[in-house]
């Protein structure tokens, strides 16, 4: 319950607002400095507060073209088959996660996809996001402060049914389904996919990156214990229109969590390096959360102030040097 409330405790809504308002002047800086300001403070403040809402829902499609999903995993990272639930039979996965979250850094609803694979280096089954959408702003090393680039719709109705409408701005994508979670049937899911997959988070090759930047999240271990799995008959695809080809055109699985779940996530550029359920117990009872630092306005102030600063002398620099030419 302390770890709940603290983590709760960590997302400020004035401090989220403000970083909003500041996102928008993000083209005032060169992506080269917004990375460079971004993984110095992740320094300085390694974590984020990172609470998931209610009824995040999962859809678990098997791989078809096993090709093209080794083509989008980073350098240092290989398929592996994985198994949704305890009972199930190992399959090659992929996975769209969509969720209305609040963190530290930024509040809103996303449609992450991910390639199931393992690190090569660790033997750590890895949840690697080959691409995301979402209403709201957040940042990776391709696109640096990004913006928001869709309208994102994760929601329930007075039936509990979950409704989820995600689609991509310029309308070259869209996940569109609705799913029952009343008629859900709790079963325990396999732990190295849901909990140590979590340890082992990073970005898929379009991102540009020459690692996968892998980070870790810090949870109690029972939020990733169980999930609602949604009967076939109790589910509705709209449409899914992501990466066609790539996977079978009906969910293996789909599930959903019918709880809030907290976790305190490694800052961009940081790095936990957690490697198992021991591990991970240690750092959550470890956790100084009077005197823990996470992202927050007075930071990404400095940051913006900073850069701008530092764009400015560089453009004026650049004009000197004209005119005496």
């Amino acid at each position: 319950m302390n770890f709940t409330k603290e983590v709760e405790r960590l997302v400020n809504p004035m401090d989220v607002g403000s970083l909003h308002f500041i996102q928008s002047f993000n083209k005032l800086l060169p992506k080269i400095v917004q990375k460079k300001l971004v993984e110095s403070s992740a320094k300085n403040i390694p974590y984020m507060g990172f609470v998931v809402e209610p009824y995040a829902t999962f859809l678990c499609y098997e791989i078809e073209d096993i090709q093209l999903a080794e083509s989008l995993l980073p350098n240092g990272f290989k398929l592996i088959k994985t198994k949704i639930f305890e009972e199930d039979d190992a399959k090659f996965y992929c996975i769209f996660g969509c969720f209305t979250a609040h963190t530290s850094a930024f509040w809103g609803t996303r449609a992450e996809f991910y390639i199931i694979a393992e690190d090569n280096s660790t033997g750590l089954l890895s949840w690697i996001i080959v691409d995301y959408d979402s209403n709201t702003i957040s940042y990776d090393k391709k696109d640096g402060l990004r913006s928001p680039n869709s309208s994102a719709i994760v929601t329930t109705d007075y039936k509990g049914t979950v409704f989820v409408d995600v689609k991509k701005n310029d309308n070259s994508r869209e996940v569109i389904f609705s799913a029952e979670s009343a008629a859900g049937i709790s079963k325990t899911l396999d732990q190295r996919l849901w909990l140590e997959g979590n340890l082992s988070i990073g970005y898929g090759r379009s991102f540009g990156a020459d690692d996968a930047s892998i980070f870790s999240l810090k949870f109690n271990p029972k939020e990733v214990e169980t999930a609602l799995e949604i009967p076939a008959d109790k589910f509705t695809i709209e449409n899914n229109t992501w990466f066609p080809g790539l996977f079978k055109s009906v969910p293996s699985r789909v599930l959903s969590f019918p709880y809030a779940q907290h976790f305190i996530s490694d800052s961009p550029g940081a790095a936990s390096k957690i490697k198992n359920e021991e591990e991970l117990v240690a750092s959550i009872n470890n956790v100084d959360f009077k005197n823990i630092k996470v992202f927050s306005t007075k930071s990404f102030k400095t940051m913006f102030i900073v850069g701008s600063a530092v764009s400015f002398l560089v453009t004026l620099t650049l004009l000197i040097l004209l005119i005496i030419k």
